[in-house]
């Protein structure tokens, strides 16, 4: 992936908390509870985490060898 990795950090973070608050929306019944929004809602989680974990791999990664 290109771009830097805390850039990709930012945007997991930005979509784990749009599905935290899509998934309280669903509870609090302000938005109707489909199949297909609540799939939506944990793959959003799901991709979030993933490219969260790529980014602090990109991040941490480079820095491992400047101490040798």
């Amino acid at each position: 992936m290109r771009g830097s990795p805390l850039a990709q950090i930012l945007v997991a973070v930005g979509m784990m908390a749009a599905s935290i608050v899509l998934a309280f929306l669903m509870v609090m019944r302000l938005i109707e509870p489909t199949l297909g929004l609540c799939f939506a809602t944990f793959f959003l989680t799901l991709a979030g985490f993933i490219l969260g974990i790529i980014g602090m791999v990109q991040y941490i990664r480079p820095r491992r060898g400047d101490g040798d």
